[in-house]
C-alpha cells in the first residue's frame, strides 16, 4: 500500500514520497516488552475466565423460561458493560486452585525482552521523520487506500470549502453551540421519559450512560476524507467530507435507531448486502441483444437528501408498515427518534462549530440504513409511475 503525498510544500520530508508498503492496519513492534502490559493483560484475563465460569451452565442446570419484559430485553444489542469483578469465592475451589497456579508460573516465566522490529531501516526513519514534521497531518484516504500527508494549512481550506456552502451548513457561535447541545440533551431525555415504557431499559442505559460520556465534548467531529482515486480536479485533490458522531450527545440514540431502521432497510426491494451479493445477481442477469446495461454514480448523495422530504416520507412508511410488514417498533416512538437525530447535527472543525441544516450527515449512525431506505421508496415510486 503507497503512502501518498499530496503536499506541494517542498520542505516535507522526501522520504514521504517512497512507498512504505504497509496497510493501514500495520502495527510497529515496540522497542522491547513491557512488565505493565503483561500485568494488565493477565488482570483481564483472570477476570474474562472467572466470569465464563460463572456464567457457563453445567449439564444439570436448566436455564428459566423467559418472561415477556425479558424477550423485550432480548430485542436490543444495546447494552452498558458491567465493571463487576468476580473474586475467587465467586467460582469452585478447583477452579480458583488452577487459576492462581497458572498466572504464578506465567508471572515467573515472564522476562522484559528487546522486540524485533518489523520495520526495515529506512521505513524507520520514514515514520521518524514524519512524526517530528510541523505542519503535516495524515488523513486518510477514500476507497480504503491509506494514509496520505498534507499540510496544515491546506487541510482547513480543503474542509472550509464544504462547510462554507451556505445551503447546507451554518456557523454558530461557541455560546451557540453549547446552548443547541443542551437543548438537544433535553430532548433526548423527554424522549426517553416518555417513551420508558417501549424503549427496552437497556437500550435507555446506553443513550444514558453515552450522553454521560460525552457531555465534556459532545459534538460530532468533522473530517475529510481525500479522493486520490479520482485524480486531481482543477488543482485540487477532491474531498469525501464525513460528519463523525461517535463523541456526540446523541450518538447513543442513533445507535438505537439504527437497530430499528435495519431490518426495514434490508427489506427494500433495492437493497443487497455487499459487492458479493451484487455480483451474484449480475452473474444471473440475462440480456438480449437489444437491452443495455448502465451504471451510475451519485454525486453528493447524502448531502442531497434533503431532511424535510425524507422524514415525511420515511414517516408515513414507517406508520404504513407498522403491524403490517414490520412488528418490531412502535412508529411515532421511531419517528420523534428520527426528527431528533436528523434535525441536530452540531459538529466541530478545528475550533469552529457548525450546525448541517439540510442534507443528510454522512458518518451519522442511522445514516445508511435512511438513505437506503429513502431511495428503496423512491425506486419503487418511479417504478409504479
Amino acid at each position: 500500500m503507497a503512502f501518498h503525498d499530496l503536499t506541494e510544500d517542498h520542505s516535507a520530508p522526501h522520504e514521504a514520497k517512497f512507498l512504505m508498503g504497509l496497510g493501514d492496519k500495520f502495527i510497529p513492534v515496540p522497542e522491547s516488552t513491557k512488565e505493565e502490559n503483561f500485568f494488565t493483560g493477565r488482570t483481564r484475563f483472570e477476570r474474562e475466565f472467572l466470569i465464563k465460569v460463572i456464567f457457563a451452565p453445567g449439564p444439570e442446570l436448566e436455564l428459566p423460561a423467559l418472561s415477556t419484559t425479558d424477550e423485550v430485553e432480548k430485542e436490543t444489542k444495546l447494552y452498558v458493560n458491567s465493571n463487576w469483578t468476580p473474586g475467587y469465592g465467586d467460582v469452585p475451589c478447583w477452579v480458583s486452585r488452577r487459576v492462581s497456579r497458572f498466572l504464578s508460573k506465567l508471572s515467573r516465566r515472564f522476562r522484559k525482552r528487546k522486540g524485533t522490529p518489523n520495520l526495515l531501516p529506512f521505513q524507520q526513519q520514514i515514520m521518524k521523520d514524519l512524526l517530528n514534521h510541523p505542519t503535516l497531518l495524515f488523513p486518510t484516504t477514500d476507497k480504503g487506500l491509506g494514509p496520505c500527508a498534507v499540510s496544515h494549512e491546506q487541510y482547513v481550506i480543503d474542509g472550509l470549502l464544504h462547510l462554507e456552502n451556505p445551503e447546507i451548513y451554518e456557523r454558530m457561535s461557541t455560546g451557540e453551540a453549547m446552548r443547541a447541545v443542551s437543548d438537544l440533551q433535553d430532548q433526548i431525555e423527554h424522549w426517553l421519559d416518555e417513551y420508558k415504557h417501549v424503549v427496552p431499559k437497556m437500550a435507555q442505559a446506553y443513550i444514558r450512560k453515552h450522553m454521560s460520556e460525552c457531555s465534556k465534548s459532545p459534538f460530532g467531529q468533522f473530517y475529510l476524507l481525500y479522493k486520490i482515486h479520482k485524480g486531481m480536479k482543477n488543482g485540487r485533490w477532491p474531498t469525501r467530507p464525513v460528519c463523525s458522531d461517535v463523541s456526540s450527545i446523541s450518538h447513543g440514540l442513533g445507535k438505537w435507531v439504527t437497530e430499528q431502521l435495519q431490518p426495514i432497510a434490508r427489506a427494500q426491494k433495492s437493497y443487497f448486502k455487499d459487492t458479493f451479493a451484487l455480483k451474484d445477481l449480475l452473474d444471473k442477469l440475462r440480456l438480449t441483444p437489444n437491452e443495455r446495461f448502465w451504471k451510475a454514480d451519485a454525486t453528493a448523495m447524502y448531502t442531497n437528501i434533503k431532511t424535510p422530504p425524507a422524514l415525511s416520507e420515511i414517516s408515513a412508511y414507517l406508520r404504513r408498515a407498522e403491524g403490517v410488514s414490520f412488528h418490531h417498533y412502535r412508529s411515532q416512538t421511531l419517528i420523534d427518534a428520527l426528527n431528533i437525530v436528523f434535525k441536530h447535527n452540531f459538529l466541530k472543525f478545528g475550533d469552529t462549530y457548525w450546525r448541517q441544516k439540510s442534507g443528510t450527515g454522512m458518518g451519522i449512525s442511522p445514516a445508511p440504513p435512511w438513505t437506503t431506505i429513502f431511495f428503496g421508496l423512491y425506486e419503487e415510486r418511479r417504478r409504479i409511475l
